[in-house]
Protein backbone atom coordinates (compact mmCIF):
# COMPACT_ATOMS: atom_id res chain seq x y z
CA UNK A 1 0.00 0.00 0.00
CA UNK A 2 1.26 3.42 -1.20
CA UNK A 3 2.01 5.27 2.18
CA UNK A 4 0.24 8.50 1.03
CA UNK A 5 -2.27 7.03 -0.87
CA UNK A 6 -5.18 9.36 1.27
CA UNK A 7 -3.21 12.67 -0.05
CA UNK A 8 -2.67 11.10 -3.95
CA UNK A 9 -6.64 10.39 -3.74
CA UNK A 10 -7.74 14.03 -2.74
CA UNK A 11 -5.68 15.42 -5.45
CA UNK A 12 -7.24 12.98 -8.09
CA UNK A 13 -10.98 14.59 -6.59
CA UNK A 14 -9.32 17.84 -7.36
CA UNK A 15 -7.53 17.67 -10.05
CA UNK A 16 -10.66 16.01 -11.86
CA UNK A 17 -13.30 17.88 -10.28
CA UNK A 18 -15.10 21.08 -11.80
CA UNK A 19 -16.54 24.34 -9.91
CA UNK A 20 -18.56 26.55 -11.88
CA UNK A 21 -16.47 28.89 -14.56
CA UNK A 22 -14.00 26.45 -15.09
CA UNK A 23 -15.12 25.47 -18.37
CA UNK A 24 -16.14 27.14 -21.23
CA UNK A 25 -20.03 27.38 -22.22
CA UNK A 26 -21.03 24.76 -23.94
CA UNK A 27 -17.10 23.09 -24.37
CA UNK A 28 -18.16 19.69 -24.71
CA UNK A 29 -21.05 20.11 -27.28
CA UNK A 30 -18.30 21.50 -29.70
CA UNK A 31 -16.42 17.95 -30.04
CA UNK A 32 -15.48 17.03 -33.05
CA UNK A 33 -16.40 13.12 -33.27
CA UNK A 34 -14.46 12.31 -36.80
CA UNK A 35 -11.73 13.25 -35.67
CA UNK A 36 -11.81 11.05 -31.88
CA UNK A 37 -9.36 7.84 -31.13
CA UNK A 38 -10.88 4.27 -32.50
CA UNK A 39 -13.66 3.21 -30.92
CA UNK A 40 -12.98 -0.52 -31.64
CA UNK A 41 -10.16 -2.59 -31.12
CA UNK A 42 -9.06 -5.68 -32.95
CA UNK A 43 -6.38 -7.72 -32.43
CA UNK A 44 -5.05 -8.78 -35.85
CA UNK A 45 -2.40 -11.40 -34.50
CA UNK A 46 -5.76 -13.22 -32.79
CA UNK A 47 -5.28 -17.24 -33.17
CA UNK A 48 -8.63 -17.66 -34.82
CA UNK A 49 -11.84 -15.51 -34.75
CA UNK A 50 -15.05 -17.19 -33.95
CA UNK A 51 -17.99 -15.51 -35.40
CA UNK A 52 -20.79 -15.49 -32.77
CA UNK A 53 -23.50 -14.33 -34.47
CA UNK A 54 -27.28 -12.56 -33.03
CA UNK A 55 -27.49 -14.77 -29.10
CA UNK A 56 -30.88 -16.50 -28.96
CA UNK A 57 -33.10 -14.85 -26.74
CA UNK A 58 -34.57 -16.74 -24.39
CA UNK A 59 -37.54 -15.93 -22.33
CA UNK A 60 -37.00 -13.50 -19.63
CA UNK A 61 -38.15 -13.08 -15.90
CA UNK A 62 -39.87 -9.64 -15.21
CA UNK A 63 -36.70 -6.97 -15.19
CA UNK A 64 -38.87 -6.55 -10.95
CA UNK A 65 -38.38 -9.60 -10.29
CA UNK A 66 -34.42 -10.20 -11.15
CA UNK A 67 -33.86 -6.79 -9.58
CA UNK A 68 -35.47 -8.05 -6.42
CA UNK A 69 -33.39 -11.14 -6.32
CA UNK A 70 -30.09 -10.49 -7.71
CA UNK A 71 -27.65 -11.51 -5.25
CA UNK A 72 -23.66 -11.77 -5.79
CA UNK A 73 -23.50 -15.63 -6.35
CA UNK A 74 -20.04 -17.56 -6.62
CA UNK A 75 -20.17 -20.97 -5.51
CA UNK A 76 -19.74 -22.27 -8.98
CA UNK A 77 -20.87 -25.97 -10.05
CA UNK A 78 -18.51 -27.67 -12.58
CA UNK A 79 -21.25 -27.18 -15.52
CA UNK A 80 -20.04 -25.42 -18.59
CA UNK A 81 -21.66 -22.52 -19.75
CA UNK A 82 -22.86 -23.34 -23.68
CA UNK A 83 -21.49 -20.42 -26.01
CA UNK A 84 -25.22 -18.79 -26.51
CA UNK A 85 -25.04 -17.83 -23.08
CA UNK A 86 -22.10 -16.56 -23.34
CA UNK A 87 -22.76 -14.33 -26.21
CA UNK A 88 -25.99 -13.59 -23.74
CA UNK A 89 -23.42 -12.10 -21.38
CA UNK A 90 -21.73 -10.35 -23.75
CA UNK A 91 -24.50 -8.76 -25.76
CA UNK A 92 -26.10 -7.64 -22.28
CA UNK A 93 -22.91 -5.53 -21.45
CA UNK A 94 -21.80 -4.65 -24.82
CA UNK A 95 -24.20 -5.65 -27.49
CA UNK A 96 -24.48 -2.91 -30.64
CA UNK A 97 -28.42 -1.83 -30.45
CA UNK A 98 -28.65 1.14 -32.84
CA UNK A 99 -26.11 2.82 -35.42
CA UNK A 100 -26.25 6.90 -35.34
CA UNK A 101 -23.87 7.43 -38.85
CA UNK A 102 -20.85 8.55 -36.33
CA UNK A 103 -20.86 6.42 -33.92
CA UNK A 104 -22.74 3.38 -32.68
CA UNK A 105 -25.13 2.72 -29.08
CA UNK A 106 -25.19 -0.31 -27.17
CA UNK A 107 -26.84 -2.28 -24.37
CA UNK A 108 -24.69 -0.07 -21.57
CA UNK A 109 -24.28 3.57 -21.43
CA UNK A 110 -21.12 5.44 -21.62
CA UNK A 111 -20.11 8.92 -21.21
CA UNK A 112 -20.38 10.72 -24.32
CA UNK A 113 -21.32 7.73 -26.02
CA UNK A 114 -17.54 7.02 -26.28
CA UNK A 115 -17.03 3.60 -24.72
CA UNK A 116 -13.83 2.87 -23.90
CA UNK A 117 -14.35 -0.21 -22.03
CA UNK A 118 -12.80 -3.71 -23.64
CA UNK A 119 -13.77 -7.06 -22.94
CA UNK A 120 -11.25 -9.82 -22.52
CA UNK A 121 -12.04 -13.28 -21.21
CA UNK A 122 -9.96 -15.92 -18.95
CA UNK A 123 -12.72 -18.69 -20.64
CA UNK A 124 -12.39 -21.90 -18.19
CA UNK A 125 -15.62 -23.99 -19.58
CA UNK A 126 -18.09 -22.96 -22.12
CA UNK A 127 -19.09 -25.31 -24.48
CA UNK A 128 -17.41 -25.47 -27.77
CA UNK A 129 -14.38 -22.91 -26.79
CA UNK A 130 -11.20 -24.19 -25.82
CA UNK A 131 -9.75 -23.04 -22.65
CA UNK A 132 -7.90 -19.45 -22.73
CA UNK A 133 -7.44 -15.86 -23.24
CA UNK A 134 -10.05 -14.43 -25.78
CA UNK A 135 -11.11 -10.68 -26.72
CA UNK A 136 -14.51 -9.47 -28.07
CA UNK A 137 -14.22 -7.29 -31.33
CA UNK A 138 -17.46 -5.51 -30.60
CA UNK A 139 -17.77 -4.48 -34.07
CA UNK A 140 -17.69 -7.87 -36.02
CA UNK A 141 -18.96 -9.77 -32.97
CA UNK A 142 -16.82 -12.18 -32.88
CA UNK A 143 -14.36 -13.52 -30.02
CA UNK A 144 -10.35 -13.54 -31.06
CA UNK A 145 -7.99 -16.47 -29.18
CA UNK A 146 -4.99 -14.56 -28.07
CA UNK A 147 -3.66 -17.66 -26.01
CA UNK A 148 -4.85 -21.02 -25.40
CA UNK A 149 -3.82 -22.74 -22.55
CA UNK A 150 -5.59 -23.50 -18.75
CA UNK A 151 -6.77 -20.21 -17.25
CA UNK A 152 -8.08 -20.98 -14.09
CA UNK A 153 -5.06 -20.79 -12.41
CA UNK A 154 -4.08 -18.09 -14.31
CA UNK A 155 -6.95 -15.88 -12.55
CA UNK A 156 -6.53 -17.60 -9.37
CA UNK A 157 -3.04 -16.36 -9.37
CA UNK A 158 -3.52 -12.58 -10.41
CA UNK A 159 -6.54 -12.38 -7.76
CA UNK A 160 -4.89 -12.98 -5.08
CA UNK A 161 -6.10 -16.86 -4.53
CA UNK A 162 -9.94 -15.92 -4.87
CA UNK A 163 -11.34 -19.44 -5.31
CA UNK A 164 -14.07 -18.37 -6.97
CA UNK A 165 -11.92 -17.22 -10.08
CA UNK A 166 -10.47 -20.83 -10.43
CA UNK A 167 -13.59 -22.20 -10.24
CA UNK A 168 -15.83 -19.73 -12.69
CA UNK A 169 -16.62 -20.73 -15.50
CA UNK A 170 -15.52 -17.47 -17.49
CA UNK A 171 -13.80 -14.40 -15.69
CA UNK A 172 -14.55 -11.25 -17.62
CA UNK A 173 -11.61 -8.84 -17.65
CA UNK A 174 -12.89 -4.82 -18.35
CA UNK A 175 -9.97 -2.59 -19.63
CA UNK A 176 -10.17 0.59 -20.25
CA UNK A 177 -8.86 2.60 -23.25
CA UNK A 178 -8.23 5.80 -21.92
CA UNK A 179 -7.80 7.95 -25.22
CA UNK A 180 -11.26 7.13 -26.34
CA UNK A 181 -12.57 9.30 -23.53
CA UNK A 182 -9.55 11.52 -22.86
CA UNK A 183 -9.83 12.92 -26.22
CA UNK A 184 -12.90 14.36 -25.33
CA UNK A 185 -13.52 14.98 -21.31
CA UNK A 186 -9.65 15.59 -20.37
CA UNK A 187 -9.11 14.94 -16.59
CA UNK A 188 -12.43 14.12 -16.13
CA UNK A 189 -12.13 11.01 -18.03
CA UNK A 190 -10.36 9.18 -15.59
CA UNK A 191 -13.78 9.24 -13.17
CA UNK A 192 -15.52 8.26 -16.90
CA UNK A 193 -14.00 5.46 -17.30
CA UNK A 194 -14.90 3.96 -13.78
CA UNK A 195 -18.38 4.76 -14.20
CA UNK A 196 -18.62 3.38 -17.37
CA UNK A 197 -17.05 0.28 -16.11
CA UNK A 198 -19.82 0.22 -13.53
CA UNK A 199 -22.54 0.00 -16.15
CA UNK A 200 -20.94 -3.02 -17.66
CA UNK A 201 -20.96 -4.63 -14.63
CA UNK A 202 -23.86 -3.93 -13.62
CA UNK A 203 -25.81 -5.18 -17.32
CA UNK A 204 -23.59 -8.69 -16.44
CA UNK A 205 -25.27 -9.10 -13.03
CA UNK A 206 -28.39 -8.88 -14.55
CA UNK A 207 -28.06 -10.57 -17.83
CA UNK A 208 -26.28 -13.62 -15.66
CA UNK A 209 -29.31 -13.16 -13.08
CA UNK A 210 -31.89 -13.42 -15.60
CA UNK A 211 -30.41 -16.73 -16.64
CA UNK A 212 -30.06 -18.23 -13.68
CA UNK A 213 -26.37 -17.82 -13.49
CA UNK A 214 -24.00 -17.41 -10.71
CA UNK A 215 -21.94 -13.55 -11.15
CA UNK A 216 -19.90 -11.71 -9.06
CA UNK A 217 -17.53 -8.61 -10.10
CA UNK A 218 -14.23 -8.63 -8.53
CA UNK A 219 -11.92 -5.38 -7.67
CA UNK A 220 -8.98 -7.46 -5.83
CA UNK A 221 -6.35 -8.44 -8.40
CA UNK A 222 -2.95 -7.77 -9.33
CA UNK A 223 -3.15 -4.78 -11.62
CA UNK A 224 0.46 -4.63 -13.13
CA UNK A 225 0.38 -8.70 -13.64
CA UNK A 226 -3.12 -8.48 -15.30
CA UNK A 227 -2.15 -6.19 -17.66
CA UNK A 228 1.04 -7.78 -18.60
CA UNK A 229 -0.50 -11.08 -19.23
CA UNK A 230 -3.37 -9.23 -21.66
CA UNK A 231 -0.13 -7.34 -23.55
CA UNK A 232 -1.63 -3.42 -22.34
CA UNK A 233 0.51 -1.14 -20.83
CA UNK A 234 -1.56 -0.29 -17.76
CA UNK A 235 -1.21 3.59 -18.66
CA UNK A 236 -3.48 4.29 -22.23
CA UNK A 237 -5.00 0.71 -21.77
CA UNK A 238 -5.23 -0.59 -18.37
CA UNK A 239 -7.31 -3.54 -16.90
CA UNK A 240 -10.04 -1.56 -14.59
CA UNK A 241 -12.72 -4.21 -12.90
CA UNK A 242 -13.37 -8.37 -13.04
CA UNK A 243 -16.07 -10.51 -12.93
CA UNK A 244 -16.51 -14.28 -12.38
CA UNK A 245 -19.18 -16.07 -13.92
CA UNK A 246 -20.42 -19.78 -13.76
CA UNK A 247 -23.35 -21.85 -13.12
CA UNK A 248 -24.68 -22.32 -9.63
CA UNK A 249 -26.93 -25.28 -7.98
CA UNK A 250 -29.72 -22.85 -7.50
CA UNK A 251 -31.00 -23.72 -4.27
CA UNK A 252 -31.31 -20.52 -2.31
CA UNK A 253 -28.57 -17.72 -2.34
CA UNK A 254 -26.44 -18.38 0.72
CA UNK A 255 -26.03 -21.97 -0.73
CA UNK A 256 -25.08 -20.31 -4.14
CA UNK A 257 -22.99 -17.60 -2.15
CA UNK A 258 -19.39 -18.87 -1.16
CA UNK A 259 -17.56 -21.91 -2.24
CA UNK A 260 -16.43 -23.78 0.47
CA UNK A 261 -12.77 -24.04 0.86
CA UNK A 262 -11.02 -27.51 -0.34
CA UNK A 263 -9.27 -29.62 1.19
Amino acid sequence: MHADWQRICHEFLLATGYKKGDLEQGWAAKYDFSKRPPTYLRHEDALVRIPLGKPEFPVSPDVWEVLNNRRSKRNFTEDPLSLNELNLLLWGTQGITADMGDYQLRTSPSAGALYPIETYLLVNNVEGLDRGLYHLDVQEWCLEALKWEDVAEVAYAHTEDQEMTRRAAVNFVWTAVVDRSKDKYKERAYRYIFWDAGHVAQNLHIAGNSLGLGVTTVGHWYDKEMNDYLGIDGVNHLSILMASVGKVAGKDWLSDRRPAPRD
